[in-house]
């Protein structure tokens, strides 16, 4: 065949050109490891689908898995200091309460809800402060962290009439839950 090297092709033993990438008799890829290769090809889809599937059950359990209840935890999380301030706006009258909370618990908790509560003089609650569900995404708190937090709402009562206040946390997530 005009000097041409030749070589026998492993798949079907017909002599064929030593150059040649595909015999021309049986259609086998003449190279291992090329993309040519239909055996190389299907590994390679096998991998890339191994690899999503992996994803795709991390994702799922995640989502669906196993989290701590808040309830459990409740006593672990408390506020540490809290101050209230009185404000005018417009005709109406603001309180806010802010502070500090800590987490002693190996858990992280995320949209943790605080409400202040108001007595006055003789001890009889006033008014209630709670942070809103829908507008307030509340603080995120690491395990044996701490996280400042702030709630706000309009006053019930005149400035003179708020005695003492309780500041608790009502609920919070486990911080490695989606939803």
């Amino acid at each position: 065949m005009n000097g041409a090297e030749m070589k026998t092709c492993p798949a079907c033993a017909e002599t064929i050109k030593a150059a040649a990438r595909v015999c021309p008799h049986c259609r086998n890829p003449q190279k291992k490891w090329s993309l040519a290769n239909p055996q190389v090809l299907a590994g390679l889809w096998m991998s890339i689908w191994l690899v999503v599937a992996c994803l795709l059950i991390a994702f799922v359990e995640k989502m669906f898995g196993p989290k701590n209840e808040f309830a459990t935890y409740r006593d672990e999380i408390s506020v540490i200091s809290s101050e209230t301030s009185h404000r005018i706006s417009g005709s109406n009258q603001w309180i806010t309460v802010v502070g500090m909370l800590t987490n002693r618990s190996n858990v992280g908790w995320k949209e943790v809800s605080v409400e202040a509560q108001f007595m006055d003089k003789s001890g009889k609650l006033i008014d209630v402060i709670p942070a809103q569900a829908d507008s307030y995404r509340g603080v995120t708190i690491l395990p044996h962290g701490e996280a400042a937090f702030k709630v706000e709402g309009r006053a019930a009562r005149l400035e003179s009439e708020y005695n003492e206040r309780k500041v608790r946390v009502r609920w919070a997530k486990d911080v490695d839950a989606m939803f």
